[in-house]
């Protein structure tokens, strides 16, 4: 039920029609239009305009494109290294949705505020999974082995009697 909820959510997402202007997302991130038309100029963001002169809008990609352009420049990066770390950083959220929505995630809430997330079986050990343990903020990572599995195989090679 949750993998086919966050699949919606996911479809949403990517097809949202959703659009702002350069206003509102000047407005939104703290970066001037003479800016924000620069970034364009340059590559570094795209808008979307249907005739000349109308107005440019900018997907929700690019206003989170932008905040993180903007985070890197405020710490002091010049724009080509604030743009390349925006680059790096989106590359590493791909790779992090791939493993979410290719894993078979598993969360149990076992109290408040506290919940276990199982993330898997280790790939050298498929009778061991790793699973994680959320409480009071605090997240730890934990390895278990799967009794039920290790017997199971046990009884298919000979070892249990």
């Amino acid at each position: 039920m949750d993998i086919l909820l966050s699949e919606r959510f996911r479809k949403m997402i990517k097809q949202s029609n959703l659009r702002i202007t350069m206003s509102q997302l000047g407005e939104m991130t703290g970066v001037s239009p003479s800016q924000i038309r620069y970034w364009e100029k340059k590559g570094y963001i795209n808008s979307e305009q249907g005739e000349k002169n109308q107005n440019h809008l900018y997907s929700i990609s690019i206003l989170y494109r932008v905040c993180t352009i903007k985070f890197f420049l405020d710490q002091g990066y010049t724009l080509a290294v604030a743009v390349k770390k925006e680059q790096e950083r989106r590359e590493a959220v791909k790779l992090f949705r791939e493993f979410i929505f290719n894993q078979k995630l598993s969360v149990e809430q076992t109290g408040s505020g506290r919940g276990e997330i199982k993330l898997g079986k280790v790939a050298e050990d498929p009778n061991t999974e790793v699973y994680a343990t959320v409480e009071d903020g605090k997240t730890e990572l934990h390895l278990r082995k799967n009794e039920q599995l290790t017997n199971i195989s046990g009884l298919c090679y000979g070892r249990n009697k």
